[in-house]
């Protein structure tokens, strides 16, 4: 059910007492929405203004103490926006041009009759919802959360902005009206008024289109926005409003994503903690505008600050224990915390009495990252999400830095390792040898031949230990290698009886050389020695391709299932001569390679390595 129509006063102004009666008494004939009250002069109706609610003024032009354009200005001077019809007897195209040039809403000439009257029943009614309707209109453009300027449709002039995209730059409503987008744009690259034009054409077009721009504020800022526009009637004529929301903080916050994740890899670059640390300050301080904060290393029991910003005094961080104040907290825990208010932290030990807010964000569990202020509430919890956002790849940096340490370390103890095995124990195994030798030319027996065996047998395992020792660590460089002719060239190096060997495939791999003939020989070794098929016959090596790698298998007796994880194992050996380290080699080496390698049954029964995760060149 559709409501009723709103009710409307009218003051009617005119010095004529009779005609006044005769209008309103006409007036309400032809319409029951219309009220009219009366004055004879300008200022009893200026006073009646100030006393009613009046929804239009109806005057005559022509009056013993004012005419109706001075009432006119009068009105406009209290009220802008209030419908003021000319009703006059004194007509011309002169008064005409002067009542429209000065703000009249509507002029209407006096005539007889009651149609007259209905014409003036019909302009007021009209006046006055076309009035309220502004009213609703500009209560919306004004109380609204976003900036909105209208824009003409043809020029792209600005006819009207709102009080909140004003306060939004920092203008006036005055200025903001005459300022052109290329004066609005911000020196951004990529954005000018020509490009803004053409965004602003398609949201027009598009409902659904919207764009971010750089607008520039009155104090020369950068102020992000997202603008969208839509095509609309105000008052008559078509215009473009265009509505423009804050989106700063956001297009900040991404800004600061996209560029943390590029310092990630520079952090993850960093050779040394302590570049890592003074990398992640500089990038606290640029990117997350934090002006005082540090990096607090844990080592030898204690917390101890490995880099300062340039902004925090040089006592702005202490030495603290891993238990002390909320550095301490952060590193026992690894939760982290955000302090509004240090004086309302039981927790917070600050370096400086003057440090009043402040957040601490565990670095892994090695370290803490602390950053303060000197006021409280200085930070949000979007503060302290970036820079948890920032320090985890600090972490990694700092495990990958931990790890690579502990690597090098270890790889010094191995070749430390190495050269004792190839020094205090080839030496004597060599001077064992040769006096074995001699001792052979004097006597002769079996005892001989088992010692001989013993010293060969260790003579392997030395061998093998220090080619596990100096060739376990990661493949830094390969080549490529045909592996049909490099399989035949291990073979030829191998003892191989009365054993075959077939190459079903001849593709290309990407492998270190050095380490394959290692992996390629003890297979082939382990083969003529262990997988002697059972009724006697030499044995069948073959090689062949798979998808992503290549296998090696032989027509022997296999390994039982309940060897097969263990096979591997360095020392696991299934015969007396075995040193137990061949196999441990070929998935040492690789590993190394960054392959799998997985022992299962052949396709004769024998036993079957396969290699995957092998790069395949052809």
């Amino acid at each position: 059910m559709s409501a009723e129509p709103a009710a409307m006063t009218v003051l009617h102004v005119d010095d004529d007492g009779e005609f006044i009666a005769l209008t309103a008494e006409l007036l309400g004939r032809q319409s029951d929405r219309i009220t009219v009250i009366s004055a004879t002069n300008a200022a009893e109706a200026l006073d009646l203004l100030e006393r009613e609610d009046v929804d239009c003024v109806v005057s005559d032009y022509e009056m013993s103490e004012t005419d109706g354009l001075e009432l006119l200005a009068a009105v406009r001077e209290r009220n802008e926006e209030l419908p003021f019809i000319l009703f006059t007897g004194r007509g011309s195209e002169e008064i005409a041009s002067e009542a429209i040039s000065a703000g009249v809403t509507d002029y209407l000439r006096k005539g007889g009759g009651s149609d007259q009257f209905a014409l003036l029943a019909n302009r007021i009614e009209n006046a006055v919802e076309q009035a309220r309707s502004r009213v609703s209109y500009r209560a919306v453009f004004e109380n609204t959360d976003v900036g909105l300027t209208v824009r003409d449709v043809e020029t792209g002039t600005v006819v009207d902005v709102n009080q909140e995209y004003c306060d939004m730059l920092g203008y006036d409503r005055e200025t903001l009206s005459d300022i052109t987008l290329d004066e609005l744009t911000a020196d951004v690259p990529g954005y000018d008024a020509e490009r803004g034009v053409e965004l602003l054409e398609r949201a027009v077009a598009d409902p659904e289109f919207s764009f971010e721009w750089p607008d520039e504020r009155s104090d020369g800022t950068t102020r992000w926005v997202e603008v969208d526009a839509t095509q609309v009637q105000i008052e008559g004529r078509e215009r473009s409003l265009v509505t423009v929301t804050d989106v700063h903080e956001r297009h900040e916050r991404e800004a600061a994503l996209a560029t943390l994740h590029q310092v990630a890899t520079e952090i993850q670059e960093c050779e040394t903690v302590e570049a890592a640390c003074e990398r992640t300050i500089d990038a606290a301080e640029s990117i997350l505008e934090f002006e005082m904060c540090s990096i607090l290393v844990a080592g030898d029991g204690w917390l101890v600050p490995k880099a300062l910003s340039a902004g925090a005094p040089d006592d702005g961080a202490r030495r603290m224990r891993p238990d002390q104040g909320l550095a301490g907290e952060t590193y026992q825990t690894g939760e982290p915390t955000l302090v509004e208010d240090v004086l309302d932290d039981e927790t917070a030990e600050p370096a400086k009495a003057s440090y009043r807010s402040g957040i601490s964000v565990p670095v892994g569990e090695s370290a803490v990252f602390q950053a303060v202020a000197t006021e409280s509430n200085a930070f949000s919890q979007e503060d302290l999400e970036l820079a948890e956002l920032l320090v985890s790849h600090t972490a990694r940096a700092l495990d990958r830095l931990r790890f690579e340490g502990e690597l090098r370390r270890q790889n010094e103890r191995l070749e430390e390792f190495a050269s004792v095995v190839s020094h205090d124990l080839r030496n004597p195994l060599t001077v064992a040898q040769g006096n074995l030798e001699l001792l052979a030319e004097e006597c002769d027996g079996k005892h001989l031949d088992h010692v001989r065996e013993a010293l060969d047998r260790m003579a392997s395992i030395t061998e093998d230990t220090l080619r596990l020792a100096r060739h376990g660590d990661a493949v830094e460089e390969t080549s490529p290698v045909d592996i049909a002719a490099f399989a035949d060239r291990c073979w030829n190096v191998v003892q191989t009886d009365e054993a075959t060997l077939t190459v079903t495939d001849s593709p290309t791999i990407s492998a270190d050389r050095t380490r394959l003939q290692h992996i390629f020989e003890n297979l082939f070794r382990n083969s003529v020695d262990h997988a002697t098929p059972a009724d006697g016959a030499a044995v069948a090596i073959t090689v062949g391709v798979l998808p992503g790698g290549f296998y090696v298998e032989d027509d022997g007796v296999g390994i039982p299932d309940t060897e097969r994880d263990r096979v591997f194992d360095p020392g696991h050996t299934t015969t007396e001569q075995g040193t137990g380290f061949g196999l441990a080699i070929v998935e040492e080496f690789a590993t190394a390679h960054g392959w799998t390698v997985h022992v299962t049954e052949g396709s004769d029964g024998g036993a079957r390595f396969e290699f995957t995760g092998v790069e395949v060149l052809d």
